[in-house]
């Protein structure tokens, strides 16, 4: 064994980072977005009584046909599982199902409303911001503390040591068309907004596996 007996400490360590899982950042096309804000005009039913945001208008989408899910989410799903895992791998199930994206709805979020921590259901969720009529710099130019997060979009979760860590995005009008795509238990919070009439829009949704309904006389 051939030793390095040179001096420069850093020429002799190496960093070891274990195996983590993360997140996706995807920047949406225009015939994306087109399709989206279609669906937004097209909303249904009012979801808020089965949602954890403090959103006064949040609404049911309908994917027709299944055209955002073939052409958008299952193209991340495949990224995802080769980047970090195939979080399907880890639902008690026998056999292989496809995914499905069972639901996703718009929220309308007016000045002073929030989305406290709060996880999701499934295997994989996403959240896209369409509209953010507000800059981050703005909203905390008069900010007194060492936290500045009015309005922003947080996740929150613990690091190797066990210690609660987050990732904070300051969003701003240049984060519109960005989605991101991430495991349903990452927990994340919105903050409120303030001093803007406009609403902050954005979309969310979750991802399942698609396993045959059972009739409880079946069993």
């Amino acid at each position: 064994m051939i030793l390095d007996e040179t001096n420069d400490v850093s020429k002799r360590v190496r960093s070891i980072i274990p195996p983590n899982e993360g997140w996706l950042e995807y920047k949406l096309n225009s015939k994306e977005l087109d399709y989206i804000w279609k669906c937004v005009d097209n909303s249904g039913h009012n979801t808020n009584a089965e949602l954890a945001g403090n959103i006064s208008g949040s609404y049911q989408l309908e994917d027709t046909d299944n055209w955002f899910f073939n052409n958008s989410i299952l193209p991340l799903i495949k990224i995802y599982s080769n980047k970090f895992t195939n979080r399907g791998t880890t639902v008690p199930v026998f056999g292989r199902y496809p995914y499905t994206m069972a639901t996703w709805w718009v929220n309308h979020q007016k000045q002073h409303e929030f989305n406290p921590i709060h996880l999701h259901t499934g295997v994989y969720s996403f959240v896209i911001w369409l509209k953010i009529p507000f800059s981050w710099e703005d909203q905390n130019r008069d900010n007194i503390t060492n936290t500045p997060t009015k309005s922003c979009f947080e996740f929150s979760y613990n690091n190797i040591l066990g210690e609660s860590s987050s990732y904070t995005y300051r969003t701003s009008t240049i984060n519109e068309g960005t989605l991101l795509f991430f495991p349903s238990e990452l927990k994340h919070i919105v903050y409120p907004f303030y001093n803007c009439n406009e609403d902050r829009v954005s979309v969310s949704g979750n991802v399942y596996i698609d396993t045959p309904s059972i009739d409880s006389t079946d069993r």
